[in-house]
This record gives structure tokens, sequence and C-alpha cells, in this order.
């Protein structure tokens, strides 16, 4: 093995991965050439050192993590798979809750079958003393799929995409309590600690200010009344989507809310969901329910996607949401990209999907389908029996089995 470079310059952010590929070769007395392991352990500590420095993906650290205890104990464990926690008080200043912020990720495993996925939060697993591992656990999830034991999935053997992150407030047990979602400020000077955090609790919504350390009540009324569905922070600005279809927007920074209406439909019902796709753009999903004598016929639920157009104030009807797929359930709302899933595995992009619908099985939304109904708008998103979605599990993570041509299957 030769001498590494003496210079300091940052190596790529897949030197390991590279590294990995590259088995050492050594000859035999007969001239043949035959591969060996390479030992990875012997690599210097300053060539270590420089390769932590510049690992950006996570993985690609706990990956590093797992080749020995030297490589342990040079790359720490990455804070973006961290859940930090804050304590904030009650709101009758009586106790104290705890404000958990949880990574969320969609994973693959190698060893399933390419069509197996779960979605959900991805935390540290700290082994029993008297446990003996074969090999170091960095990272873990428990998965608990009916008619199997729960176990514990390494995360190193997994395909992993990160879907960002959500909010859990801990001890707050109040049968109102939805969902709560925090937005930094002074990002653009530096941060300076300060938050807002925003805690919904169905009907009243309740604002906590890092500046006053005290909770104040958002006064929604004479707006609405309704049901408050989710919570939403985009572009330095909070969003609640309430089950009448509203969507209300509030900027910490100034007082009053701003009131974004989705667009009319006739003889139909709705419910809506909101989906945020990086910093860049909001998307609202509508559940349009067609009315028969009027009553809500949903053997017939269609789709329809708009997105916002922040500076119009309004939201505008789109067909395409490129390769993005939207997946909405028990986590919220998330999207990822299609282009990082094996090829034909079932899941292509410009597609919905819906993972806490009360039957097991279900398909992608996408948009004009032919359903073979004269009726049937296809100006509108409807299921495609393309794929057939098996959801395995709700808890404690979603676990969800992809099959493609479902409709050919005997």
């Amino acid at each position: 093995m030769t001498e590494p470079a003496t210079s300091t310059s940052p190596l790529p952010s897949d030197s390991v991965s590279k590294l990995s590929l590259s088995p050492s070769a050594k000859m035999t007395t007969t001239n043949e050439i035959t591969l060996a392991e390479p030992d990875w352990s012997l690599l210097p500590v300053e060539l270590l050192h420089i390769i932590s420095k510049n690992l950006d993906d996570c993985f690609d650290a706990l990956h590093a993590r797992s080749v020995c205890t030297l490589w342990r104990s040079i790359f720490p464990f990455p804070s973006r798979l961290s859940r930090p926690s804050y304590t904030l008080p009650t709101i009758d200043n009586k106790g104290s809750w705890s404000l958990e912020r949880i990574p969320l990720f969609l994973f693959r495993p190698r060893a399933l079958a390419a069509s197996e996925y779960f979605l959900g939060g991805i935390r540290r697993y700290e082994p029993e003393e008297e446990e003996e591992l074969p090999s170091p656990l960095q990272c873990s999830v428990k998965v608990e799929i009916p008619g199997s034991d729960p176990k514990l999935m390494k995360m190193n053997d997994c395909q992993i995409f990160p879907l960002g992150h959500q909010y859990r407030m801990i001890g707050c047990n109040a049968k109102e309590y939805r969902n709560v979602v925090v937005l930094p400020l002074n990002q653009e000077e530096g941060g300076g600690g300060d938050f807002v955090v925003l805690l919904n609790f169905t009907k009243v919504l309740l604002v906590f200010r890092s500046t006053e350390m005290r909770w104040r009540r958002l006064h929604t009324q004479p707006f609405t009344t309704a049901t408050c569905e989710e919570l939403f922070t985009f572009r330095g600005k909070f969003y609640a989507i309430y089950i009448s279809g509203v969507v209300f927007a509030f900027d910490p920074h100034f007082p009053g809310l701003t009131t974004l209406k989705p667009l009319e439909l006739p003889n139909c019902g709705s419910c809506n969901d909101l989906v945020q796709s990086g910093d860049d753009e909001l998307f609202l999903v509508e559940k349009i329910i067609p009315r028969n004598d009027h009553v809500l016929n949903f053997n017939r639920l269609a789709l329809r996607v708009c997105r916002l157009d922040v500076e119009a104030g309004q939201w505008v009807v789109v067909t395409d949401i490129g390769d993005r797929v939207f997946i909405i359930g028990e986590f919220g709302s998330v999207s990822c990209s299609a282009k990082e899933f094996p090829e034909g595995c079932g899941v292509s992009g410009n597609s919905i999907l819906y993972t806490h619908k009360p039957w097991n099985e279900t398909y992608f939304y996408k948009y004009g389908v032919d359903t073979g109904r004269e009726e049937d708008d296809l100006n509108c998103w409807w299921y495609s029996r393309e794929s057939l979605v098996t959801i395995l599990s709700t808890s404690p993570v979603v676990a969800l089995r992809v099959e493609r041509e479902a409709m050919n299957r005997t």
C-alpha cells in the first residue's frame, strides 16, 4: 500500500465508498493475482481525520463507524440522526413538556425484496449491557409487521432516502393535541437561538416564543372554528390546514393571518393535505368526492393538485409534479424523488400514495388515468392499477410492499 499524500486537501464525500471498491491485490508464487479483502483499520489516523471532515452523507459516517473501534472513535455520530429535545413549560406553567425533533427517512433493506419499503423515524440503538452483537449497530429501527416478531433492522444494510424531520411534544397527553411545528428565527443573521413553536389543539392554536417563554392563543376567529388538521412551516411562515379546506398562513414577525382558500369544486366535497417539496414548493392535494343526490360517492374519489404561488398568494392547479412521489399518511406528508428508486420496483414519478386508508391494499394516484367510466373527468388524478401497494404495518413505522402489474396477477 502506497503512503498517503501529505497534502491536506479535502477528499470527496464518497471517499469511503470508493475506497471500499478497491480491494488490494497480491502476487502468488505462480504469478497469479488474487484479490484480498482490504484491512481499512490500517489507514493512517491523519487520513481518517481528513475523511471524517468531508463526509456530507450521515449514513456514510455510520458505515465508517462500523469498520472498527478506531474508526468509531474518530468518526462522530452524525448530528442529523440525533433526536435533540427541548424543555418547554406547560400551558399552565405548572409542569414541563419535552419537544423532540425526529428525522424521517424512507428506507429499503437490500436483503429483502426490492419492493418492500419502510417510512418513519430512525433512532440510535443502545444495546443492553449483556447483549452481544456480531457487529456494531450504529443506527436501527424496530420494525413490527403483523404475523412476525418485532425485530431490529440495521440501517447499514439499507438504501435510505432522507425526508426531512418532524417534531413531537412528549408529555402532552391532552386528547385535543394533534401536532406541533417549530420555526427558527433570525436565520439570515446567524440565528441567535430564538424560535417560535405553534401547537395544534384541534380547534385552538397556541404560540410559544422563546423570547417570552410563555404560551399565547393564536386567534383564528372570526375566520374559522373548524378543526385544524395539520401544521407546516414553509419559507419562514406557519401554515395551518383546516378540515374545511381553508389554509391559514401566519408570519411570526407580523400580526394577522393570511387566508388561502382552495378553488371551488362544483357539486363535490373535499378534504385536503399540504405537501412540502424541499424549500421551494408547497402543494395542496385535494380529495374530490362527487355528490349524487346530495350523498358523497367515495367510490369515485379523485385528486386535484395545486401549487402555491407565493407572490400572488393563491393556488394554481398543476397536472405534473415531475419525478416526485407524494406519500401522505401517519407521518404527515412527505415528498421524495422517484429517480432514487430501483428500476422496475413499481414506484414511478408524478404519483401520489395514501398510506392511512381503512384497508391495507391501495394504489398510486396518477394524472389522466382512464378509469373506463365516461362520466369521470380525465383532468384529475385517479388511482392507477399499474402497481398494487400493500400496507403491512403503520406503527412504529409504515411498512409497505409494492408489486408491479397488479392488474395482471392471478
